[in-house]
């Protein structure tokens, strides 16, 4: 991989397994904080000069769109959804998706572990 990859959702998203099978453990802040730099829209900078310096960064983000989707394509393939730190999902603006997500899943015979963090 190279230095300027894109931020791997398993930078949040860990799978594991467990007698229980194919365990899928969730950092909430972070997905809240991925979601939340998502909604960030930088304006482009079309006024740059090269006598001006170094350029404006050029930072692309998934969207947080992208973000749920790769969620909801990952509580397909497994068992038991650990979320760590379940209070930060209160505060997403996306709440309802991933709450909609997450009775799914359980719906479907899945197993929620919530831990504080």
């Amino acid at each position: 991989m190279t230095g300027d990859r894109a931020l791997s959702r398993r930078d949040f998203l860990r799978l594991r397994r467990s007698e229980r099978g194919k365990v899928l453990e969730v950092s909430c802040r972070a997905l809240f904080m991925r979601c939340a730099d998502a909604a960030i829209h930088a304006e482009p900078v079309e006024d740059w000069e090269p006598w001006m310096g170094e350029p404006p960064a050029v930072i692309n983000r998934r969207s947080a769109d992208e973000i749920l989707g790769a969620f909801e394509q990952d509580l397909l393939d497994v068992q038991v959804l650990r979320l760590q730190g379940p209070e930060w999902l209160d505060s997403l603006a996306q709440a309802a998706r991933v709450n909609a997500a997450i009775a799914a899943f359980r719906a479907r015979g899945g197993v929620v572990e919530l831990a504080s963090g």
